[in-house]
């Protein structure tokens, strides 16, 4: 039986109807009604959204932004889940 952990053999069973792209890529977080933003890492990314993972953030609203690249692209996003450091994003826009 294949390890479910494995990367390399995650594919097997995700039965999402869209590509995932695994990157390893700092982004940031902002908030509204707060002022500065929260660095992040972004793990994969698909046209819909993507899977953050976050330091030491405790709360989460269920609205933020998300940029990439420095503010030359924000987008909205709405919290879909979370598990432990991890968060998952839909992109609104």
């Amino acid at each position: 039986m294949p390890d479910i952990g494995d990367p390399n053999q995650e594919a097997e069973f995700d039965r999402r109807s869209i590509v995932r792209t695994r990157i390893t890529k700092g982004a940031l977080l902002f908030f509204k009604g707060q002022p500065g933003t929260r660095g992040c890492n972004i793990t994969d990314l698909t046209e819909r959204g993507a899977r953050i993972y976050t330091h030491d953030l405790p709360l989460v609203p269920t609205t933020f932004d998300l940029t990439l690249d420095n503010f030359g692209t924000i987008r909205r996003c709405r919290l879909v889940w979370r598990k432990g450091g991890f968060l998952g994003a839909a992109f609104e826009d």
